[in-house]
This record gives structure tokens, C-alpha cells and sequence, in this order.
């Protein structure tokens, strides 16, 4: 915010339209630390039992928006003796404190200002050192009857003590807002926001230190047309909204809150979009993993809450906005936007292309490097196993238009088969696609289908045999694939062991050539492979979730190296691919609730170090696959309904902090 905001609203209108009608989403996913950290509101910034602790916390951990509840006392005590300033002597006290309490022994809030102060002067003008504003809003409560005009002349003092380091503008005068280190939001009763106004309007300058906001809470009830919360333009003094999260999701005051749904994505996007086109900076509060009140945590914690605190950074990311999340779980989320190297969701929807929705059975996901997505599953239903394929073409916004769906078909026959799993590799030109598959009928032949990507989003599909080494046949269980160039592993499973395919791509034969065959020398179900490089990273499920590493020799074998857990965590149906900067995702469904989580790890060749076990879709799911462009930034996670067959894909992008 500065002065040049405030322009005339016929202006502002027009440059909001023009970029709400620009595709937004085509902008960049990188978010570095710093612009993380921006959006950032620190919940009750005090400790009762240790004052000046936190909030000396939240300065360190780069808070810039923090949140002071004050009170007065029974006896409506004044500042009085030598250990207060000169400018505070007869001013009723404030106390820092949210419970009630007729005489509260607590911190004084002139404190808490003397301790911005000095952090301005050692970081040369701005509490961080980077030129940036904090915002400070200070929560009146009403215990003990203050009087507001006491309390709002008290305020005053401390404001004016420092005024050279204050946002400020006068009374009457939209265009005069100026920008300074810190920018106080008086919240809470609005008895002391008038009282201040009052205090101001009839003094000789008319300077306002402080500005308001209006507070939509628990129990305002939630409107359904987003731009009815702004109803007007803001000005000089009321510049502020504080909004609960329930105003974004419903469901959450009840701890409810369900699946963060595009719909409520596009709910964030339209409040945040309209906020600032009417000139507001609105806080967004309640939103909470495994800290605070009971009755402001997601009911998944922790994981949870965090996917809501990536989509809100990355909504204002892309909106150039810069509104705020409050909470209550500082150290998570401080430890989440240090590292942001997260992925960032873009949209949610169904596999559905004109004439209505996709179902299916475990489908399977690839990503090409001219935004197309392919797509494979088998039929729904034990009884049919028909195998299916779609081709759809992703936007900026994420959104993915599917224009595709019919039978694999080699040589002009139907195919059928149970547990298909893809992969493609562009070799060559040509967009080869693989696809595997366990028999339908008797026994456990393992077999595949070859085809060729056409540029109409139709796949020819050449052959289809049966998967042999050396003229020996394969039997097995949840053939998985992944391909780099012309190199492919298979991992499946036998009597309870994991083995593998090693082969390559015959792009002019239509074909796999297979030549190497091997136990992976560990016992385990549900396996995902993937490969980059000649390094292969298969995960797979026993007594919790494991990954073992191996590397591609030049004859074929994979030398298998190392194996280990994902720190501790158990899944369902884990899937894995490869990011950039020696990164890879791994996805799985959690056992006890169905919902969809995501880790990122470190690979330094053969060990892999996780971070970031945190929710990516919070609608229950199954048989997750995710798949990942690097020419395009582009994820893909494809999965089943956890209740039906619906076939679902979340979209988006990996961020790579600066």
C-alpha cells in the first residue's frame, strides 16, 4: 500500500478489470521465502505467562501482521510514578491480555511498541530491514467497562510519541494515506474505533495513527454474493477487514469444513480480488492445525490447515495481493513458508469431457511437453474390464479439457485387463504411450499395450503381447512402468515379493524390447517406480510406507542400493515421480480418513530426505497416481472418488523458491 493507491475509483475499476480478465494463472508459481512470509498474521502475539516472549517470537520469525489484545483494569488505573514515560503519566494503563481479569499483571502495551522501535532503529527504517511495513492490530476487549475515550487518548499518546514511524493519514482525505514502518489496525470493540475517530476529528491536525476495520466473525452469517461484504469503497479510516474462515469455507464453524473444492478456491480468489479492488487489506482468522482453541482446529490437524495456508499464499501470489492468514500454529507455518517447496494447487475437477463424467478404476496419469494429458483406467465394476483412455489439453488456469475418451484398441480390437498402470516418453518427435496390465481372465499374466500419440488427442495403438524375458513369460501382480527416453523398469509383485523389467522403447517396431529381469530384494505391496537419469526410486507399502533406490546399469540390471521409510508414515496406494533440483513427490491415501497427502524429498543419490507431510486434496480418494512436466512446471494427480468411481485430477504447479 502507499499513497499512489488511493486514485480515483473510475481508474481503479479499470485496471482491476483488466487484470481479473487476465489469465492469471499463467504467472509464475515461484514464491520465494519472503514473499511467503508476507502473508503471514501472527494469532495472540503475548504470552500471559511469559509477556514478552512471543512476541519477540514473531518478530523473529518475520511476522508482519501481529495481534495485541488490550484491557483496562477494574479500577480504571492510570500511569503514574517514574517507571512509565513522561508521555503516559495520568493516561488510563492498557494491559496485553484476552482472558478476563479485574486487575491483570501483565505487560503494558506502550512495551510492546518500544520493542518495534528499537528493532527499526538497528534495521535502518523498517522492523525487518527491508523496507516493509508491520501490521499491528490491536483487539479491544470489553472486560472491566472501559471507557473508550480514556482508552482511545492513551492510544494516542503512544501513537504520537513515534509518529515518524507510523502509517498515518488526515481526516477527510482519501489521497492522503502514507505508508510507514508500522501500520496499527484498531479491531475488537467499535466503541474505541469511534472514540479514536472522534479523538482525532476534533483535534488540530486531524492525523490519523490508527485505522480501523470491520469484522466479520463466527456468528455473522455467511453471504453467498462475495461482493455484499464491500459494500463500499474504503476510505481514509476504515481500511480493514478481519473475516473468520468460515466466510471462505463452510462447514468450518462446525468443524466441518469438508474438501477445499475449486468452488471454495474461486471463493477465496473473488473475496480477495473485490478486497482489494474496493482498497481493503483484509485478515483472514481462525485457521488452525494442531494449535490453539479447540474449536478453531481442522480436523485433520495440522496437514490440513496447511493446505489452506499454501492455497491462500499462492491465491494472493497470483492476485498480487496482499491480504493475510491468521494463526495460532506460528511454528508450523513458519516452517512451511521457510521451505516452501510445495505444490501449489491450481484446480480440482472431474475427468469429464461433453456428454458427462469419466469413471473408472485405477487410472493412471501422464503429462506431455505441449500440455496434454493422458490418461488411462479400467472400466468400474468387477464384472467389466474394458480398458479405456482419455486426452485432454491443460490451460494456464489448470483446467483441463478433456476431448478423448475411447477403448485401447490395437489392431482394431477392444482390449480388456485389471490394475493398468502408463507411462509416456517423446521420443524422437513422437509422444510414445506404454500401458500394462495384469490378465482378466485366469492367472496372472502380465501383459502391455504399445501406441503413438496423434495431434488430435487420439492414441493409435499398435500392439499388444504378452510381457516376456529371454521368451519366458511374466506373472505377477500391479504392474507399475516409468520411462526416461528410451529406458523403462517395471516393478510388480509375486508372492508377496517385489520384482523387476528392464527394457527399451523400440519407437520403429511399436514395441518393448525386455532384457533384464530381477528381484528387488525387499517383500511389499502397492509399488510405484520412477526414473530419471539411469536413478530409480521405487515406493511400496509394508508395515508403513518405504521407498528403495537403485541405479540402471548399462546391461540392463539395477543395482539396488538403499532402502528406508518415509519417516515413520503408513499409506495407501503410495505413487511417486521425479521433480526438478533433485526433488521428488510422493502421494498416498491416508488409511484411517481417505484423504489425499502429499511429501516431498531430497534425493542425494541413493538416500532420500523428507519434508513436508501435508494434505494436497482433503476429499477422500483412491488409487492417487500423479505425474510431472518439467518443461511446463506442470502436476497432474489423477484419482477415484473415495465413495464412487468418479475420476478426479488436481492440477498445479511445484513452487522452486528463489
Amino acid at each position: 500500500m502507499s499513497k499512489g493507491r488511493w486514485r480515483k475509483v473510475s481508474l481503479v475499476i479499470l485496471v482491476m478489470t483488466l487484470i481479473l480478465s487476465m489469465p492469471i494463472f499463467a504467472q509464475t508459481a515461484n514464491i520465494t521465502k519472503e514473499e511467503a512470509n508476507r502473508y503471514k498474521a501472527f494469532h495472540d502475539t503475548y504470552d500471559e505467562n511469559d509477556p514478552d516472549e512471543l512476541f519477540l517470537e514473531a518478530l523473529d520469525r518475520q511476522f508482519y501482521n501481529v495481534e495485541l489484545d488490550i484491557m483496562v483494569d477494574a479500577d480504571h488505573t492510570t500511569y503514574s510514578g517514574s517507571e512509565y514515560p513522561e508521555y503516559l503519566q495520568g493516561h488510563v494503563k492498557l494491559y496485553v491480555k484476552h482472558d478476563a481479569a479485574n486487575w491483570p499483571n501483565t505487560r503494558s502495551l506502550h512495551q510492546y511498541f518500544e520493542d518495534l522501535l528499537e528493532r527499526i532503529d538497528r534495521n535502518l527504517g523498517s522492523v525487518h530491514g527491508d523496507g516493509k511495513t508491520i501490521i499491528v492490530n490491536i483487539d479491544m476487549k470489553t472486560n472491566n467497562s472501559p471507557n473508550y475515550l480514556e482508552v482511545a487518548k492513551t492510544l494516542h499518546a503512544i501513537f504520537m510519541q513515534n509518529q515518524e514511524h507510523f502509517s498515518f493519514g488526515y481526516v477527510g482525505d482519501n489521497n492522503s494515506y502514507t505508508e510507514r514502518a508500522i501500520t496499527v489496525c484498531l479491531s475488537g470493540a467499535d466503541l474505541l474505533k469511534d472514540a479514536y475517530f472522534h479523538l482525532v476529528s476534533n483535534g488540530e491536525e486531524g492525523k490519523l495513527l490508527a485505522f480501523k476495520d470491520e469484522v466479520y466473525g463466527q456468528f455473522d452469517g455467511r453471504k453467498s454474493n462475495v461482493a455484499d461484504y464491500f459494500q463500499q469503497e474504503a476510505d481514509i479510516y476504515h481500511r480493514f477487514y478481519a473475516i473468520h474462515w468460515k466466510h471462505i469455507e463452510s462447514g468450518f464453524e462446525l468443524l466441518l469444513p469438508g474438501n477445499w473444492s475449486q468452488s471454495n478456491q474461486d471463493r477465496l480468489k473473488e473475496m480477495s480480488s473485490i478486497a482489494n479492488q474496493k482498497g481493503y487489506t483484509v485478515r483472514f482468522y481462525s485457521l488452525n492445525g494442531d494449535d490453539g482453541a479447540w474449536y478453531y482446529k481442522f480436523p485433520n490437524g495440522t496437514g490440513e490447515a496447511a493446505q489452506r495456508w499454501t492455497q491462500f499464499v499462492y491465491v494472493n501470489h497470483k492476485l498480487g495481493t496482499n491480504h493475510y492468514i491468521s494463526t495460532d500454529s506460528y511454528k508450523d507455518m513458519t516452517s512451511l513458508f521457510n521451505d516452501f517447496l510445495v505444490p501449489l494447487r491450481d484446480y480440482n475437477g472431474k475427468v469429464e469431457k461433453s456428454g458427462g463424467s469419466q469413471n473408472g478404476a485405477d487410472p493412471s496419469i501422464s503429462i506431455t511437453d505441449d500440455n496434454r494429458v493422458i490418461e488411462v483406467h479400467k472400466t468400474e465394476g468387477s464384472f467389466n474390464n474394458n480398458l479405456w483412455y482419455s486426452v485432454g489439453n491443460i490451460d494456464d488456469t489448470g483446467y483441463i479439457a478433456w476431448t478423448t475418451n475411447e477403448r485401447i484398441n490395437p489392431g482394431g480390437g477392444n482390449k480388456n485387463g485389471v490394475q493398468p498402470h502408463s507411462a509416456m516418453s517423446k521420443i524422437n518427435g513422437s509422444y510414445a504411450v506404454v500401458q500394462v496390465n495384469k490378465t482378466d481372465g485366469f492367472g496372472s499374466s502380465l501383459w502391455l499395450n504399445f501406441g503413438i500419440l496423434n495431434n488430435d488427442n487420439t492414441i493409435n495403438w499398435f500392439t499388444n503381447e504378452r510381457i516376456q524375458v529371454n521368451r519366458n513369460n511374466i506373472n505377477g501382480e500391479w504392474p507399475h512402468i516409468a520411462i526416461d527416453g528410451n529406458d523403462i523398469i517395471l516393478v510388480y509383485s509375486s508372492s508377496g515379493t517385489l520384482h523387476y523389467i528392464t527394457g527399451e522403447i523400440a519407437l520403429n517396431e511399436k514395441r518393448v524390447n525386455w532384457t533384464r529381469t530381477g528381484t528387488i530384494g525387499v517383500s511389499g505391496t502397492s509399488a510405484d517406480v520412477t526414473m530419471k537419469s539411469g536413478e530409480i526410486i521405487v515406493v511400496y507399502r509394508n508395515n508403513g510406507l518405504r521407498t528403495v533406490t537403485g541405479k540402471l546399469s548399462t546391461d540392463g540390471t539395477v543395482n539396488w542400493i538403499q532402502g528406508g521409510t518415509i519417516g515413520g508414515q503408513d499409506g495407501l496406494d503410495p505413487t511417486i515421480t521425479f521433480l526438478d533440483n533433485n526433488k521428488v513427490i510422493e502421494m498416498h491415501t491416508s488409511p484411517s480418513t481417505g484423504l489425499l497427502w502429499y511429501n516431498i524429498g531430497t534425493v542425494d543419490f541413493p538416500s532420500i530426505e523428507w519434508k513436508h507431510n501435508y494434505i494436497w486434496d482433503s476429499g477422500a480418494s483412491s488409487k492417487p497416481r500423479v505425474a510431472y512436466n518439467s518443461s511446463n512446471n506442470t502436476l497432474v494427480n489423477i484419482h477415484r472418488s473415495g465413495g464412487t468411481f468418479q475420476m478426479w485430477y488436481n492440477s498445479g504447479k511445484i513452487n522452486y523458491p528463489n
